[in-house]
């Protein structure tokens, strides 16, 4: 049985922690909380993951530790080495399109100018995995996206992120036990 593949977007290295930006890596980092797992490096997969298995459904939880223009790298390197199916890929990333303390799933559909999942279309050869996209906001002007999206953000920012980061774990077994219609109703409640 192919297990779940949950990718958590992000820009490695300490510059980048708490950005909006890693609201993917926040995601895996929270989720390794919740269900106590560790992760650990793997760098042929430019990756730190983990094994888990949660509801008898075997998950890998990974963090790509290569740049987020780079993840679809490390995506196709995971979903070869695990034989994970298109539709058990869960990808975790901040959505410009979002208001900041919305979270929203989606399956399948465009990148919306997303450089991480420009990167995984292109590796992948698929748009067709599911994704958890956390709202950051915009900054309003295009050309303060690539500064804007690497910065932290105000306290109450941060607290939406988690309150999202909350919202999509509990929902997320929802997910993996393909009951795609009533992650959507719980989070949308």
């Amino acid at each position: 049985m192919s297990p779940f593949l949950l990718v958590g977007l992000g820009n490695p290295g300490s510059r980048y922690a708490n950005t909006r930006h890693n609201a993917g890596t926040d995601f895996v980092l929270e989720a390794k909380k919740k269900y106590a797992f560790e992760l650990k490096e793997n760098k042929i997969l430019k990756s730190l993951l983990s094994e888990v298995l949660i509801q008898e459904k075997s998950v890998i939880f990974a963090i790509p530790n290569i740049f987020m223009n780079h993840s679809g790298v490390s995506l196709r390197l995971l979903k070869n080495k695990f034989n994970v199916k298109t539709e058990n890929i869960i990808v975790v990333h901040d959505d410009l399109d979002l208001k900041s303390g919305i979270i929203k799933l989606k399956s399948g559909g465009g990148h919306g100018g997303h450089n991480g999942l420009k990167s995984i279309f292109e590796h992948l050869e698929t748009q067709d995995f599911k994704r958890i996209r956390i709202g950051i906001d915009h900054p309003g002007d295009k050309k303060k996206v690539n500064k804007y999206v690497i910065q932290k953000g105000k306290k109450e920012e941060k607290i939406d992120r988690l309150n999202c980061i909350d919202k999509g774990l509990s929902i997320f077994e929802f997910i993996i036990q393909d009951n795609w219609e009533q992650a959507l109703n719980n989070l949308n409640k």
